[in-house]
């Protein structure tokens, strides 16, 4: 993948084309990150195309951006389109091609098929495409939004484009400010809503939708959506086995294409392990498989891994994570997700590119999608036990059943009351909605009592939950129980959170090219039409997939416990090798001036986590998390760096 960023302005402004050359070269230069092998922008009569590449296709020939030299036609392109093979073949009697590269590919559809071309794509992109013929600037992003691309309204009617908001920061078209609602949104449901970000003014293109702007006026729509409203045909069920083996290898096949090396990262989990499989299969035993492990024995995964790989006899690598290592990463780590965050998972992940790209690999598979898609996370479980329950409110009996799903639950916690207390709400009203989400917004909510009373009130008609409803359609209401869970996990968890902040955003500050065959259109779509019970039996997760795997992984994988990815987070921030900056940050001073938490009541929580032997809560470390996060957040974006003037001068700029 790569960084693309730009802007349109008014036609025929010659007199503003320095200003102009020297915004594009910013706005490229800051997102060098993303692809060190080469800055190119071009300005044209009306608009600024700026690519940063990371060279994985066509190496010789694939620069951009890339101009149709009959129609002017021009695009830069952030992703991969993995059917591109196919696609030319389909579009060579029409088109004449003067590269391999899927970029040109996509010129060639858009100019065929015009915008519904994205209908055609198997991948992960996001582009902008300038059409000097009716002056109209287009914009796409991927089905499910593994690659970002943001927006901001300029003066006059313009617009301007980037993968990442800091590229609008750093061109000066947007003075950064931090968005109340998108900050409020992301404490409670872990990202913001798109469009909204975490800064006012940038825009988020949302998953699965295109953009037309033209003539001042921009206008979005969805080509695509999520459908878990089918109903299964019970007559297919012999058939899901093979069928599943069969859109899964074509999955892994497509998303091996490249002209570089292409590994793996295995967590020792049923879904990292069973890709490892099928991606050795078809390398022919020449797979490199590479991990985090943790030095604290609660998170590490290590002895899974090493099962893993001995048996798929992978080239494999482990880094290791300290807390204090933890601490050390989170300022990149929120430089580069430019959100605020709950968690410290995303950390050891850019660690980890950040030395798989010191191994030389750019390209590396990962398993993210495959609990949205088979039903795979507790959350699943705990709607069908809740929906259970639900139908015999008073009973004492029932709430018990959520003990087989969190067995480490103390035996405080084990009476009804309190279970009652914690995963009861909504139970009168089992068909909301967001029923599915209740207790995993409930929970996060809380961080909002730390907010400074000002900023509560400058939010208070802000209703995070009832935001995000808004953006459902109305069919997915009528759905089961547990597909309208799914669509909202994709929607919310899976789009906002785990492709973003902990995916795209920490792969590519390394230059690391993530690729997620469970997000393959045709696994997502068949996972879509098969029964629920083969998916979740029970409460035994993932069911037909497991019973797929059997033979091709570990037996020890598929009988272990699914076990939660997660990082330290107290000892990292305010244990004994905290690093400096938390300790500035999350001074009471530091806390105050930034204005988003009250300051007394974060002191109080930073000395409760630091005193020996604390006994941790999730909603406490969540919540200094989310403290640190936009204490970093405000940090790095409210008083920007200037892009070094090296990384500048080194953008190529042409104008046409």
């Amino acid at each position: 993948m790569c960084g693309i960023a730009g802007f349109t302005f008014p036609a025929g402004d010659a007199s503003g084309t320095a200003q102009h050359a020297d915004r594009l070269r910013r706005m490229t230069a800051s997102i060098k990150h993303r692809g060190p092998d080469a800055q190119r922008a071009l300005l044209l009569d009306g608009a600024a195309l700026g690519h940063a590449r990371l060279s994985i296709v066509d190496l010789a020939s694939g620069h951009q951006p890339m101009r149709d030299e009959a129609t002017g036609l021009t695009v830069v392109f952030n992703g991969e389109i993995f059917n591109h093979v196919e696609l030319r073949e389909q579009l060579s009697g029409a088109y004449a091609f003067r590269t391999r590269s899927d970029t040109e590919v996509i010129l060639a559809a858009f100019l065929t098929w015009g915008i519904d071309c994205v209908r055609r794509f198997e991948g992960q992109w996001a582009f902008a495409l300038w059409d000097p013929r009716d002056r109209t600037l287009w914009m796409s992003r991927d089905r499910v939004g593994i690659c970002p691309l943001f927006y901001a309204h300029l003066p006059q009617g313009h617009l301007a484009f980037a993968s990442e908001a800091k590229a609008l920061f750093a061109g000066g078209l947007v003075t950064p400010s931090l968005d109340a609602r998108g900050l409020k949104q992301t404490f409670q449901l872990w990202a913001p809503v798109a469009p909204r970000t975490s800064f006012e003014g940038v825009s988020l293109l949302p998953p699965a939708h295109v953009a037309k702007w033209h003539d001042g006026a921009l206008t979005l729509q969805r080509y695509w959506d999520l459908d878990f409203g089918v109903t299964p045909d019970p007559a297919e069920a012999p058939r899901l086995l093979e069928e599943l083996g069969a859109v899964l290898d074509r999955a892994v096949r497509l998303r091996l294409r490249a002209d570089v090396p292409v590994a793996a990262y295995l967590s020792g989990g049923l879904d990292s392990s069973l890709l490892c499989a099928l991606a050795q299969e078809q390398l022919g035993g020449t797979l490199r498989t590479f991990s985090v492990g943790f030095a604290h024995a609660r998170f590490d995964e290590r002895t899974h891994q090493a099962t893993v790989a001995e048996q798929l006899r992978t080239e494999h690598r482990v880094v290791e994570m300290r807390d204090g290592d933890i601490g050390a990463l989170v300022p990149g780590v929120i430089f580069h997700a430019e959100q605020a965050m709950m968690r410290s998972a995303p950390a050891p992940f850019l660690r980890l590119s950040g030395w798989v790209r010191d191994q030389g690999i750019k390209v590396v598979l990962t398993g993210e999608g495959s609990d949205e898609m088979f039903l795979g996370y507790d959350l699943f479980k705990e709607t069908q036990v809740r929906q259970f329950w639900a139908r015999q409110p008073g009973s004492k009996y029932r709430p018990l059943l959520l003990r087989r799903l969190y067995p480490t639950l103390s035996v405080s916690q084990q009476n009804v009351e309190l279970l009652r207390e914690f995963f009861g709400t909504g139970l009168e009203t089992p068909d909301a909605l967001g029923f599915s989400h209740l207790v995993r917004w409930g929970n996060s909510g809380r961080i909002l009592r730390f907010l400074a009373p000002e900023f509560a009130a400058k939010v208070a008609d802000e209703d995070p939950v009832a935001s995000v409803l808004a953006t459902v359609p109305d069919a997915v209401a009528k759905w089961r129980p547990l597909a309208r869970a799914q669509y909202l996990e994709a929607r919310t968890l899976l789009s906002g959170y785990l492709l973003s902040a902990q995916g795209d955003r920490m792969l590519l500050g390394n230059a690391v090219e993530g690729r997620f065959p469970f997000l393959d259109t045709g696994v997502m779509e068949f996972a879509a039409r098969v029964p629920e019970r083969l998916r979740l039996r029970g409460l035994d997760e993932k069911h037909l997939l497991k019973r797929f795997s059997k033979g091709r992984v570990p037996a020890s994988i598929l009988e272990r416990s699914k076990f939660p990815y997660r990082a330290p987070i107290a000892g990292a921030l305010v244990g004994p090798d905290a690093p400096a900056w938390a300790r500035e940050l999350l001074a009471p001073e530091a806390v105050a001036a930034t204005g988003v938490f009250d300051a007394r009541k974060v002191e109080r929580l930073v000395a409760k986590l630091r005193a020996p032997n604390s006994a941790e809560s999730e909603a406490d470390t969540m919540a200094l998390f989310a403290v640190a996060s936009t204490q970093l957040l405000a940090h790095h974006f409210l008083k920007p760096k200037p892009v070094p003037q090296a990384d500048v001068d080194a953008v190529q700029l042409e104008a046409v």
